[in-house]
């Protein structure tokens, strides 16, 4: 079984660190790193889009997402039910968050 919960409680098996550790690595900021560009495409493919991007944790994603809508200072709407994690995405951002106040 896969534990999807967080990326801090799956552990590799012996089979993923062996092939971690037998991957041809380069720079991905540069666009060097074979195993990242392989994986853009892919999920480009898979999701019918020009381009994806790699994002390793779900805390890295959420800054992704509310910086692409929202500019420093603006404003969004969040119910309380919200990811915590996109508290910390929200002050990285420079964004004012709303949520409806409890029933």
């Amino acid at each position: 079984m896969i534990d999807l919960r967080s990326d801090t409680v799956t552990r590799p098996s012996r089979a993923m660190l062996d092939a971690m550790m037998a991957a041809p690595v380069g720079d991905d900021v540069y666009g060097d790193d074979p195993t990242v560009n392989e994986l853009q495409r892919y999920a480009a493919e898979l999701s019918g889009k020009e381009a994806a991007l790699f994002l390793p944790t779900g805390t890295q994603a959420n800054l992704v997402a509310l910086l692409s809508h929202c500019e420093r200072g603006e404003e969004y709407i969040v119910g309380q039910g919200a990811h915590n994690y996109l508290v910390r995405s929200r002050r990285r951002s420079g964004a004012r968050q709303h949520s409806a106040a409890a029933d």
